[in-house]
């Protein structure tokens, strides 16, 4: 579950961006604040995953909020203004996801959101994932293994992405000619894996919904994630 606070002292605009957020899968609105100094006290308190903050606010603004966060919580940050000249306000501040003016695309709002989630689980989500390969019989010590991984980490981290965006990064990290090589290595992999009928009966068992047969690199990259997403390590 990712716990989001709202700081906007538009009541209007809060309650209805909350309304939306709950709506979305996996989110939960913990706080709204109207001002500067509740957003500050409930932050502490509640300690949300994310913290949507406006600028103009009584009693304490959304830069000297910033100024009093520590960098660790400032990049759990993100900025939604309405003010026309919101960026001249903000040339101290460089630490925060991301920064909307409204009118925003909601659904980009999200995937800001879904990213500062998974960046901030990566390290324990890490481990999650390579017991998981390993319990699915894979071999660490091989190439496509590794891309494998690569390619799941980054999937997780960024959640809107497709294959092909996926593959381009993991061929960067990997240094590799191009997407079709690294591609190739991943399905090989799953070959030499699931060519045993035992071990796509084992899949099975952890994604019940799958249909049997030897899952694509597609298919088993978007399965582990869902299960990444859905068991928090914590």
């Amino acid at each position: 579950m990712i716990t989001i606070a709202i700081a906007d002292d538009n009541i209007e605009s809060a309650n209805q961006l909350s309304f939306w957020l709950t709506n979305e899968e996996n989110f939960k609105v913990v706080h709204i604040s109207n001002d500067g100094l509740d957003a500050l006290q409930s932050y502490k308190n509640l300690k949300p995953d994310v913290l949507l903050l406006d600028l103009d606010m009584p009693k304490l603004n959304g830069i000297e909020l910033l100024n009093v966060l520590p960098y660790s919580d400032q990049r759990n940050v993100i900025i939604i203004s309405g003010s026309a000249f919101f960026r001249s306000k903000l040339s101290n501040v460089d630490k925060v996801k991301a920064i909307f003016q409204k009118p925003y695309d909601y659904q980009e709002l999200v995937r800001c959101i879904k990213e500062i989630y998974y960046q901030k689980n990566y390290n324990s989500t890490e481990k999650e994932l390579v017991a998981l390969l390993k319990n699915l019989k894979f071999d660490s010590t091989r190439k496509g293994t590794r891309l494998l991984k690569s390619a799941i980490l980054v999937s997780y981290q960024n959640p809107s992405s497709n294959l092909e965006y996926i593959l381009n990064i993991v061929k960067v990290i990997n240094k590799e000619k191009n997407t079709k090589t690294v591609h190739s290595l991943i399905d090989k992999e799953l070959g030499i894996v699931y060519s045993k009928q035992e071990n796509i009966d084992l899949f099975c068992e952890y994604f019940p919904n799958y249909y049997g047969i030897r899952p694509t690199s597609k298919h088993f990259i978007d399965y582990v994630v869902y299960y990444l997403q859905s068991t928090p390590s914590y």
